[in-house]
């Protein structure tokens, strides 16, 4: 429930199992980098606010 699923309409064709997908794949990004000791709620906040964190999210730590 870290994306607010519920509050998601998208019901037509394949949408909900493809945002499923990206769900998954984003929080599995998040989980994986341990570089600081954040809830997962506020390591997706500080994505979202912050370009380089969200650079080392995507890229490895060796990114710049």
């Amino acid at each position: 429930m870290q994306f607010r699923e519920d509050a998601n309409r998208s019901r037509k064709d394949h949408s909900a199992s493809n945002l499923a997908v990206i769900r998954r794949a984003a929080l599995n990004l998040i989980r994986q980098n341990d570089s600081i000791q954040l809830s997962i709620g506020r390591r997706r906040m500080r994505a979202c606010t912050n370009a380089q964190y969200r650079t080392q999210l995507l890229f490895g730590p060796d990114a710049s």
